[in-house]
């Protein structure tokens, strides 16, 4: 299938064109059918589902290690980017002096979750940003002889840089120190290897680009980092033996799975597993292709219009994010609304993100309607 035939699947189409999936994907009528099936299994079918919706879960873990290059084994369901940021820094050991360090422009989901370690005398420290982007020369020179752990996001929420996460990486080893990532905005658009990465600890949320419903994510721990990582809540679900009622001994299941203490999202699951299938159909790399050619397009004809792109010129650092300067930004933004055009307004920065479904014909139906406004 090319990818414009993917279109069929996303009613929105047919009214509005929508380009802000770096804040929320719409869902797909596969996602819909999926929550659909669940819905009436639990009010009108067998109602008990819990067999079901196990199995349903290895199915989203296979396709979500199938994202990432990673184990299902390694993968954890969990609600959101947040809480599995929580999951990390409650399930290591801290000590008074400590450093964590993160980057001075990072979606707040990437840094509250360390700042409540304060009150435990750890120290947070920040990367400088220059220009908008991130250095590895000046991540290195930021870390110090304390720091344990360093988070950054896979792509910038707000200007679409794509952080060189393999170079990154290289220096957290070389210094000892856990390397931790926010893959929101990447996962699901871009191609990505967790092994290759050297990544620690990835966090992900499954509304943006991996186009499933709100409150179902993942968390990814490497083998390295999972002997280091102990569960900071306990339910009946996280341990062996779990059906074994009255057998109340604390062993822990041996891989990710310790961490979904209890009854999951269900709806979510059937949800983002619907989803994920989509986005393997049509191929990463694929998908990847055809955002930056969607992309260069805005680049483009958006400048001939005096817009100022404010992401990286070079293609190895960008991703499906596309943002702008411009004058007039709330006025311009509250136009394309009007016009049923859903795009972001960022600090103000104007952000386009579009996915594998979208095509040229409609960023050339942006930039005309931009062309003619009053």
């Amino acid at each position: 299938m090319s990818l414009a035939s993917y279109r069929k699947y996303f009613p929105i189409t047919t009214t509005d064109i929508y380009l802000n999936h770096a804040a929320i994907s719409p869902l797909s009528t596969k996602v819909v059918e999926a929550t659909e099936q669940i819905l009436k299994m639990r009010s009108s079918g067998q109602i008990e589902v819990f067999p079901e919706a196990e199995e349903e879960k290895k199915k989203l873990k296979k396709n979500l290690a199938d994202l990432i290059d990673g184990e299902p084994d390694n993968i954890a369901i969990i609600g959101n980017t947040s809480e599995g940021f929580n999951w990390l820094v409650h399930g290591l050991e801290w000590k008074e002096g400590d450093r964590v360090l993160l980057v001075e422009n990072e979606f707040p989901a990437n840094i509250y979750p360390f700042l409540n370690l304060e009150q435990y005398g750890v120290i947070i420290d920040y990367v400088p940003v220059r220009d908008g982007f991130i250095y590895p020369e000046d991540i290195e020179n930021a870390i110090k002889p304390d720091t344990k752990l360093f988070s950054i996001s896979f792509i910038g929420f707000l200007n679409g840089f794509r952080n060189q996460l393999s170079d990154i990486s290289r220096i957290c080893r070389e210094r000892n120190v856990i390397f931790s990532v926010d893959g929101i905005q990447g996962v699901g658009a871009l191609p990505l290897s967790v092994g290759n990465s050297g990544i620690d600890f990835l966090s992900n949320g499954g509304h943006k680009w991996l186009m499933g419903p709100q409150g179902c994510g993942f968390m990814y721990i490497s083998p390295v980092l999972f002997e280091r990582l102990k569960p900071a809540f306990a339910g009946w679900l996280s341990v062996k033996d779990s059906w074994n009622f009255f057998d109340y001994r604390l062993d822990f299941l041996d891989d990710a799975r310790r961490f979904e203490i209890a009854t999951s999202n269900v709806l979510g699951i059937f949800g983002l597993r619907a989803s994920t299938d989509l986005l393997l159909a049509a191929g990463l790399a694929n998908i990847e292709k055809h955002l930056f050619m969607l992309g260069d397009r805005l680049i483009e004809e958006l400048s001939v219009l005096g817009f100022k792109y404010i992401g990286s010129g070079n293609t190895k650092e960008r991703s499906g994010i596309y943002s702008f300067t411009c004058e007039n930004e709330k006025a311009l933004f509250e136009y394309l609304q009007k016009k049923r055009i859903h795009i972001s307004l960022r600090n103000g920065v104007i952000r386009f993100s579009p996915h594998f479904y979208n095509t040229a014909e409609e960023i050339d139906q942006v930039v005309d309607m931009l062309n003619c406004r009053d």
